[in-house]
């Protein structure tokens, strides 16, 4: 082809959607570029390609596969799917009849969450809600979508309240989600009770409510918290449900609660009252409560029980007490860290936050955490460890200012 600029070695280079790069290894030996050649480059190309291949899709024979499921049939190309899809990068791309088959069946796949799948191999988009996003994530993880996947979870996670968690937990769990039913475990042992109000809990089996109540990790606020939980499953169907009370009350710590309470079951409980079992147990939780007050309290299985605490970080040292009413008594030795508890009107000094002398720093709580960053000088942080009951440097790694954790202690 002659050269539209007669005598002179040109050469033009067109490029249609991705970026062009000329490195020194990209011109033959024999080819020199000019002063007068011409890189073009379209944007938008790449775009225009997936949705040019998204229209193709209705003319099955621009098509080189047809996906069926649940007897409906979705024409695509092997290229789109293998790129976002394992499961059909390993289809196509092996020694499967389904690599030259032009019928792919798949089966146990739901056909709207496959259309779903398929839009946003072509488009890149997808709208997920609480109707859909459990069907999503099902065939996302059958068809092995790995993008669809993180988006799934990261939104049952963004969801999770008290109505939902039960069953977000179970979902992860039989998904192969762990970070959603890890999320899940935690928001329940936080706010088991709030939980066990819902209508889920009461939908749970017997089996599946043993693991929850067996779980040392139950933070309430209200003793008697776990053993009415048991009452409210009972109660909500108490035919087949009456025969397990006494297995269940039996991981509610009834030796830990008061005895005014445990007397109130025994005589006020129609549950309780018409199962022997039931009886003999909280009997024999009234004697022992009674005969060791203060052995349980030491028991490591105990739920951990929450009170509202007022955290104070840094600031006037806390043995300047200015309480004009004398209701605050603050501590002897010179602290920097503490809680006040408004029901024992007690203060509990913490170890000394380090560099409380400092000024620029930012406090702010969240569920039962506080969180310690900044400084006059360049971002820092320290965290609280209740375990190790000190002080150490925050994670490097945390971004964004450098946040950190600090969880506050349950009361002592």
């Amino acid at each position: 082809m002659s050269s539209p600029f007669p005598g002179r070695d040109s050469l033009t280079t067109l490029c249609l959607g991705f970026v062009c790069w000329q490195g020194p290894t990209a011109i033959p030996s024999t080819m020199v570029r000019n002063m007068d050649d011409f890189d073009f480059c379209l944007p938008s190309h790449a775009q225009g390609v997936l949705e040019g291949l998204q229209r193709l899709r209705t003319n099955p024979k621009l098509a080189d596969v047809t996906l069926v499921a649940g007897g409906q049939e979705f024409p695509c190309h092997r290229g789109v799917l293998a790129l976002c899809s394992h499961y059909f990068h390993a289809m196509f791309s092996g020694d499967f009849a389904e690599s030259i088959a032009a019928r792919v069946e798949l089966k146990e796949v739901d056909p709207g969450a496959l259309e779903m799948l398929l839009n946003f191999a072509y488009t890149g988009k997808v709208t997920i809600n609480q109707g859909n996003v459990e069907g999503l994530m099902r065939t996302s993880s059958q068809l092995h979508f790995p993008t669809i996947q993180k988006v799934c979870s990261r939104y049952l996670r963004q969801q999770m309240d008290a109505t939902n968690c039960l069953g977000i937990c179970e979902f992860g769990e039989s998904h192969g989600c762990p970070e959603v039913s890890s999320k899940a475990w935690s928001f329940l042992q936080e706010n088991f009770e709030a939980v066990s109000r819902q209508e889920e809990f009461l939908q749970l089996s017997k089996e599946r409510l043993a693991i929850y109540l067996s779980n040392d990790q139950l933070q309430v606020q209200e003793e008697q918290s776990l053993a009415e939980a048991v009452l409210r499953w009972v109660r909500h169907d108490p035919g087949p449900r009456a025969q397990f009370l006494p297995e269940l009350l039996e991981l509610a710590h009834l030796v830990s609660l008061p005895d005014q309470y445990l007397q109130n079951l025994l005589s006020t409980e129609p549950l309780v009252r018409d199962s022997d079992a039931s009886k003999a147990l909280v009997a024999r939780s009234r004697a022992t409560g009674q005969s060791d007050a203060g052995a349980w309290k030491n028991s490591p299985t105990l739920p951990q029980k929450l009170e509202e605490v007022l955290v104070v970080v840094g600031g006037r040292v806390l043995e300047e007490s200015e309480d004009e009413d004398g209701g605050l008594e603050m501590p002897a030795a010179p602290r920097n860290f503490a809680f006040y508890n408004p029901k024992s009107r007690r203060w509990m000094a913490l170890p000394d936050f380090p560099d409380y002398n400092k000024w620029g720093f930012s406090l702010v709580s969240l569920n039962n955490d506080v969180y310690v960053t900044g400084r006059c000088q360049g971002c820092w942080c320290r965290v609280w460890v209740p375990k190790d009951r000190g002080w150490r440097m925050g994670d490097k790694d945390v971004d964004i200012g450098h946040w950190c954790g600090a969880r506050c202690c349950p009361p002592l």
